[in-house]
């Protein structure tokens, strides 16, 4: 890290960014190396800003698992210049059902080429992020952990190193040390919902059955098994059951266990490794996404449980429109504030969404049924809920055109 250190790390404040006609440069410090940071760096590198990714472990994290990528995401990836990279070989959804554990289907979704959703491998994710931002000229240094910010653009390691920059962005999770030393956390609440997370191999024949085809989510009381195709070879499949559920909530999972609860679904449970991913999901509310020239980005900001699939598309669509706020309105102050005002609001309520999504497992399965009965027939409710986050697009022209409202009408607050 000593590369790293400033020169007169006692001034109070950067020197001024550039500005080359009505284009904003500068420089940016990002902390926090996964898809929140990279996509932040890859989209202010496009706009020719000197972009640093510092990331505390050495090498890129790669977690075994798939990642749901809708549309919004795709189209923040797409004009990136990554989403071929991303979605080689993966495989679009054609359908998505929903099924008792008699194997009943009571809601079902058809998606098409105008509402796509992918499921990539998430390393294949961040290493076309990763190769796109060393290309256009980032850098990213290994082995960096910054630990806490100061408003006026000061990004503070662990080994007592600082360093100045036009903009401060902490992507460093759920757990960002950078969002709490400026006091931004406003509370972080336990959903009290386990989840075990892991890529299986698919055979052959699967391919084409439409079972195997399809990407479902099978549920028996509380208990849900997601099954989602990723590409020919591997499918992405997530455990999720309530706290208190002892035999459910194990890590590596008890097969014997699930086989009862899903006793026609063991084509799956058998091929599940011992090393996946067990998470205790939680919800992020902050008091703002900012605090002077340092910005929160990714699950620092929006930590939210997986139920839609939009971590990633939230992290990717707040980055994006970071870079592009800056850039609209030429300044970087002003533009976090257009940013956090338009982006802020929406993202919360894609998290109440999230959290109440997840609620239905405290239902009764009648109840349950009832309300997916319902979304399933109302497209004004289903956009309004479960596809309002895939159905935006930061990427418009005319996205930026009028900031000056909300544009859902519901902004009540769900959570407390």
């Amino acid at each position: 890290m000593d590369e790293l250190a400033v020169a007169n790390p006692t001034a109070e404040a950067c020197a001024p960014l550039g500005v080359v006609g009505r284009t904003v440069t500068g420089t940016v410090e990002i902390a926090g190396g996964g898809i929140a940071g990279l996509t932040t760096g890859l989209a202010f590198a496009r706009k020719g800003w000197r972009v640093r990714v510092h990331e505390q472990d050495d090498d890129l994290r790669i977690l075994g698992a798939g990642i749901y990528i809708w549309e919004n995401g795709l189209r923040v990836l797409a004009a990136l210049g990554v989403l071929d990279a991303v979605v080689a070989d993966t495989l679009p959804a054609w359908r998505h059902e929903k099924r008792n554990h008699d194997g009943e289907v009571f809601a079902r979704s058809q998606l098409g080429p105008d509402f796509r959703l992918y499921v990539p491998p998430r390393e294949r994710l961040l290493v076309a992020l990763y190769e796109a931002l060393i290309a256009a000229g980032g850098e990213v240094v290994f082995r960096s952990r910054a630990i806490a910010a100061d408003p006026r653009g000061w990004l503070l390691f662990a080994d007592g190193s600082k360093i100045c920059a036009d903009l401060v962005i902490a992507a460093d999770g759920i757990n960002s040390p950078i969002r709490d030393s400026l006091g931004l956390l406003c509370w972080r609440r336990a959903v009290d919902q386990f989840g075990y997370r892991a890529m299986i191999r698919r055979e052959p024949a699967e391919l084409a059955s439409d079972i195997g085809r399809t990407h479902c989510e099978n549920w028996n009381g509380s208990r849900r098994l997601l099954y989602a195709p990723c590409t020919e070879e591997l499918a992405y499949v997530q455990l999720t059951s309530l706290k208190g559920d002892e035999a459910a909530n194990r890590a590596p999972i008890d097969r014997a266990f699930w086989h009862s609860v899903f006793p026609r679904l063991g084509w799956i449970i058998d091929r599940l490794p011992d090393d996946g991913r067990g998470d205790w999901f939680e919800l992020i509310r902050t008091r703002a996404w900012a605090a002077g020239r340092v910005a929160l980005v990714g699950d620092a900001a929006s930590g939210q449980p997986p139920f839609l699939g939009q971590g990633g598309g939230c992290a990717m669509m707040a980055g994006y429109t970071l870079a592009e706020a800056i850039a609209h309105v030429g300044e970087v102050a002003a533009g976090i504030a257009q940013w956090q005002r338009r982006e802020q609001p929406v993202t919360e309520w894609i998290q109440q969404v999230a959290y109440w999504y997840g609620q239905l497992a405290l239902r009764s399965p009648a109840t349950r049924t009832r309300a997916f009965w319902l979304l399933d027939r109302s497209r004004w409710l289903r956009d309004a809920t479960l596809f309002f986050a895939a159905g935006r697009d930061p990427t418009a022209p005319e996205y930026w055109c009028d900031v000056s409202a909300f544009d859902h009408a519901f902004t009540c607050q769900l959570i407390h």
